[in-house]
């Protein structure tokens, strides 16, 4: 059975959106501010999307950005699919 690149990718994304809803760090917290729904995040990254599908990779990449890091989603992607979790990815990617 041959699966296509592109049934690998769903699979892929499937699995890491399956570990980042486990993750302890994202987890809201006593004390935390309110998370920012996706057209507050949109319009705060200045992202364009005129009606078309929001590319969610390149705006994750684009908070990550905005919040000082070189380190792009596909970066953050592989890293939580290694094992470790969002709070691990920022703390490296700031130093």
């Amino acid at each position: 059975m041959n699966i296509s690149n592109q049934e690998q990718k769903r699979i892929r994304l499937k699995q890491f959106l399956k570990i980042l809803s486990e993750d302890p760090s994202l987890l809201q917290q006593t004390g935390q501010t309110e998370t920012r729904s996706l057209p507050e995040l949109l319009m705060a990254n200045g992202y364009r999307y005129c009606n078309e599908p929001v590319d969610m990779a390149e705006l994750m990449s684009q908070v990550l950005g905005k919040l000082g890091l070189t380190p792009c989603s596909a970066q953050m992607m592989e890293f939580i699919m290694n094992g470790g979790t969002v709070d691990d990815f920022m703390n490296t990617a700031k130093s």
